[in-house]
């Protein structure tokens, strides 16, 4: 969800191979392949026709099929060896830059060490709200952190009551403490919800109720992650359709409205939006308190990443062009705006640690 889904496909290469009988020699050619792929597409080059074999890597390891898995890999690095570089820095649009942002920092989460993403600082300002990647062990879940300065929070532990053993994040809240998140565990056949809320208090969530009024309602599609408005009365998501390889193929951003105890996708959605809509993927949506702002990420071909943010001169009109934030490089997704709107956080892929993290920009 937001950047985790996709993280998911680098990190594919890895976490197979940990569980190995032996884990050092996978685990070297992982790490190689790994960097020429995070290489490739840093560089803008096309990667998309060796994507299908490295998505095969982790499931051979899983299943005990080491053999299978180091062949496979030997494939890749060939491919890698045998394929220059297509595409390049010229296949990116076009898009302005925007320089209001920079000191970019660490964030420190006292007494945890785990994979950091999708941030969301709330409305009070007291609490960090995120959750970890999907590994071999356990699916993605969600945590809280209380604020002790900009860049630093103290652990408190899973969100109770929000996690299941499918996917769950992508955490959002209201200035009255109502809390929506996604949840991919009643996603199938029959099913296409995936958009909950709740009120959390005391880091835990209670009377919780399903959003199904907001899912597209296609096998495929889910609203991938979701954005509450301040006064609770706007939510931003976005309709994501996903191939069999958990990538996901095309998205866009709409808008509903609460009415009564329902929010009803609004049909001006497509004009609202029709300036980010314009590129393929995109998600992760954090909304200034006017809602004149949004932050958002692109994901481009190559497997490149983009935050951007989007402007408007009142809350009723359609955004205006977008602009790429200079300041957020790498792999790096999901921004989303402090209550009083003069830092940016967001997730980012450490190249030190292999892990994610949070890191803050000020305005």
């Amino acid at each position: 969800m937001k950047n985790g889904l996709i993280g998911a496909v680098f990190l594919c290469l890895l976490s197979g191979a940990a569980m190995a009988v032996n884990p050092f020699a996978l685990k070297a050619k992982g790490d190689k392949a790994l960097g020429l792929l995070q290489d490739r597409a840093g560089k803008g080059c096309a990667v998309e026709a060796i994507m299908p074999k490295i998505m095969q890597v982790k499931p051979l390891g899983d299943a005990g099929k080491l053999d299978e898995a180091d062949a496979l890999l030997d494939e890749i690095l060939e491919w890698f060896a045998d394929t220059p570089c297509a595409g390049g820095q010229a296949a990116l649009p076009d898009t302005k830059m925007n320089q209001e942002w920079g000191d970019d920092r660490a964030v420190t989460i006292t007494g945890y060490d785990g994979d950091a993403m999708e941030p969301f600082i709330s409305r009070d300002g007291k609490f960090l709200f995120f959750n970890d990647d999907k590994t071999d062990a356990k699916d993605k879940d969600m945590f809280w952190a209380r604020r002790i300065d900009d860049t630093t929070f103290d652990f408190q532990g899973e969100i109770k009551n929000v996690n299941s053993k499918a996917v769950d994040g992508v955490p959002s809240m209201d200035d009255a403490g109502r809390f929506y998140f996604m949840s991919a565990k009643d996603y199938g056949l029959f099913h296409k919800n995936t958009v909950f809320s709740g009120l959390f208090a005391d880091g835990a969530v209670t009377d919780i109720t399903p959003l199904p009024q907001l899912a597209l309602g296609k096998l495929g599609w889910l609203n991938m992650d979701i954005e509450i408005s301040a006064d609770g009365r706007t939510l931003y998501s976005t309709q994501t359709h996903f191939g069999r390889e958990g990538i996901p193929l095309e998205s866009y951003f709409f808008y509903a409205r609460k009415e009564g105890d329902a929010f009803v996708p609004q049909a001006d959605s497509a004009e609202i939006f029709a300036a980010l809509n314009k590129d393929k993927v995109i998600y992760a949506a954090s909304i200034s308190r006017d809602e004149k702002e949004i932050f958002y990420t692109r994901l481009l071909p190559g497997f490149i990443f983009q935050s951007l943010v989007a402007k408007r001169k009142d809350a009723k009109d359609p955004f205006g062009e977008p602009e790429v934030i200079s300041a957020i490089t790498g792999f790096a997704e999901a921004p989303a705006l402090s209550p009083d709107e003069t830092m940016l956080y967001y997730h980012k892929k450490s190249e030190a640690s292999g892990r994610f993290e949070i890191r803050v920009l000020h305005r």
